[in-house]
């Protein structure tokens, strides 16, 4: 007769069931380290300084498919609110106020791409933009009133007067683009150059708008620099 099987307590399948359960855990978690990080490949910005000239851009940037140093760069702007100071050499009034849209298409090349995060690093970007704008202001002038009796009469005094101003233009500009310790906040600094070739409409002869190179209807070269910040999709 054969002696008895010794019974094992439950203590000593403990090391086995561990290691098993081990075993099992170290593909899945090679599976998960191994597994590649997808890049974010679009961004959107505004720009930090524009609103101190009422103007307001969401800038959509979007690296080309199959070409990681490039990007193209889509930019709807708004104007909108009370024209300041800042933009004019002449006393603004304090009605005095501007609407208007614009959009600016910008090809971007990383010349110095940064290899740690995708669109970040040197580069140049170039392109066309457009602009119409709408500025109400007052002009002292010769209105035609109609009096009580009927009769027409003339006064000199102050006249609501719209100019419309249409302007085309193109900029290249250098900068660096680089993400923030905060993981998907990014920084665009930029400096370049730009021409505008502006056209207005209005009662008046000149444009009111004129003054400098910071003004709605100057016409010229001028030089677009500051900074944006960014979110990665």
């Amino acid at each position: 007769m054969l002696p008895p099987r010794p019974h094992r307590s439950l203590a000593s399948w403990r090391p086995l069931g561990a290691g098993l359960l081990l075993l099992g855990c170290l593909p899945a978690r090679a599976q998960t380290e191994e597994a590649p990080v997808r890049p974010r490949t679009a961004m959107l910005k505004v720009n930090a300084f524009q609103p101190l000239a009422r103007s307001y851009q969401m800038e959509f940037e979007k690296q080309l498919p199959g070409h990681p140093k490039h990007s193209l760069s889509l930019t709807p702007q708004l104007f909108r609110g009370r024209v300041t100071q800042l933009t004019s050499d002449h006393e603004v009034q304090p009605d005095e106020r501007l609407s208007g849209w614009g959009l600016e298409l910008l090809h971007r090349a990383y010349l110095i791409p940064n290899t740690d995060a995708a669109l970040s690093g040197f580069y140049l970007a170039y392109g066309p933009q457009y602009q119409r704008l709408e500025m109400q202001f007052k002009a002292n002038g010769w209105q035609q009133l109609l009096a009580n009796d009927g009769l027409t009469y003339y006064q000199f005094g102050p006249i609501d007067y719209t100019e419309t101003i249409r302007r085309y233009g193109a900029t290249a500009v250098l900068g660096y683009q680089s993400p923030l310790d905060l993981g998907r906040v990014y920084l665009d600094f930029y400096l370049g150059v730009g021409y505008r070739n502006t056209r207005f409409s209005s009662a008046l002869p000149e444009s009111r708008y004129r003054t400098g190179t910071l003004d709605y209807a100057y016409q010229g070269f001028y030089l677009p620099a500051g900074f944006k910040i960014g979110f990665s999709l």
